[in-house]
This record gives C-alpha cells, sequence and structure tokens, in this order.
C-alpha cells in the first residue's frame, strides 16, 4: 500500500492585476506536495516519497497555506511542474497500487489536478483505503465526525518525530502510516473512486 498526503494552493484576493486571485472550477485546490509512504504487508515503513510542486494555477501562495506549513513562493523556486512530479510519484508507486488517505478529499484533488494537466483519459479509477475512517472507528471517536490526524496520532500514543512536522505531506504521510500500523487491520476495506460518478 501506498500512504498519501497532499498539500495545496488555492486562490486568494491578492489584487486584481495578480495572477492567481480567481478560483479556477476546474481545479480549486492545487497540489504543491505530494508526500508518500510505502509500506508492506505488515505495514512497516518500506520507503519515502515527497516532492514539492512549483504552482501555476494559483502561483503565490495563500496566506493561510503558508502559515499551516510553513511555505513560501521561495520554496517553490526550481520545482518540478505538476505533470514532472506526477511522473515521478509514478514511478515510486508503480502500477495500479491501493492508496491509504486520512479521509477522501485527497483522492478527489489528485483526480482534480490530473485531468486538469490532461494526464489521463477518462475514466479515472482509483482504489483506496480510508485511514481516517478506520482510526475513528477503532477510536470510538464520537464528537460528530471523523478524528483529525494529530488528534489520533496523540490517543494512540505515537512517537512525534521532531523531523516529521504536521501539515507537511510526507510528515502527515508518515503519521497515517504509523496509524495504520497500530492499528493494524487484517482486511481493510478498498474503496473505489470511479470520475464517472462525478456529476
Amino acid at each position: 500500500m501506498i500512504v498519501l498526503d497532499l498539500e495545496f494552493n488555492q486562490a486568494f484576493d491578492f489584487g486584481e492585476h495578480e495572477r492567481g486571485s480567481e478560483v479556477n472550477p476546474k481545479c480549486r485546490f492545487e497540489i504543491i506536495q505530494i508526500g508518500a509512504v510505502k509500506v508492506d504487508e505488515q505495514y512497516n515503513v518500506a520507503d519515502l516519497f515527497s516532492i514539492l510542486i512549483k504552482p501555476i494555477i494559483y502561483p503565490k501562495i495563500h496566506p493561510y497555506v503558508e502559515k499551516i506549513t510553513g511555505f513560501t513562493d521561495k520554496d517553490f523556486y526550481g520545482s518540478p511542474n505538476f505533470p514532472e512530479a506526477f511522473a515521478k510519484f509514478r514511478k515510486f508507486i508503480n502500477d495500479d497500487p491501493v492508496l491509504g488517505t486520512w479521509g477522501y478529499s485527497d483522492i478527489k484533488a489528485l483526480y482534480r489536478n490530473i485531468t486538469y494537466h490532461g494526464l489521463t483519459d477518462d475514466p479515472v479509477i482509483m482504489r483506496y483505503v480510508d485511514i481516517q475512517q478506520i482510526a475513528t472507528k477503532y477510536i470510538g471517536f464520537s464528537k460528530g465526525g471523523a478524528i483529525g490526524l494529530k488528534n489520533a496520532v496523540e490517543t494512540l500514543g505515537i512517537t512525534i518525530d521532531e523531523d516529521k512536522q504536521f501539515h507537511n505531506a510526507l510528515g502527515d504521510a508518515y503519521y497515517t502510516a504509523e496509524i495504520l500500523k497500530k492499528i493494524d487491520p487484517k482486511k481493510p476495506m478498498i474503496r473505489i473512486f470511479n470520475s464517472k460518478h462525478i456529476k
């Protein structure tokens, strides 16, 4: 399984003459980092992947995104564009993987970015495991919805690594993988994302 996490940029009103001020309905959330952890059948970490991606739809980093991720515009100088980064990611995951994600939103955003850049023909089909849903049920979280990643890490007593930051795609993928290992689901439900079902 490949445990995946993404960080996004989005539109912000920097001024009428600034590119990226208007929302692009074809891609509201532009991926600026892919982080992934390859795990074996016992959910042990086998390999890591992280890449920053130069934003082109929303070229300036949204102030809130900068605040929570620590990324600034300078961090993306010299970074590959999405098609180049996605090609490297595809090489890392090999063919027909199962993606483990913290919720559903990263799967949908990945689809939007792939199709925006014309990297695939419809329909797009992805197999994924919603680790957030598994953790929420395992912990018995009942505060009106799904448990957050950091809350799950703390509740399960997972050691926080100073080199792995929350709101960083690699850090979040790493902690999601550690949650998966802690819970150790024997047969996690594999869900199917099929873009034909998107209206």
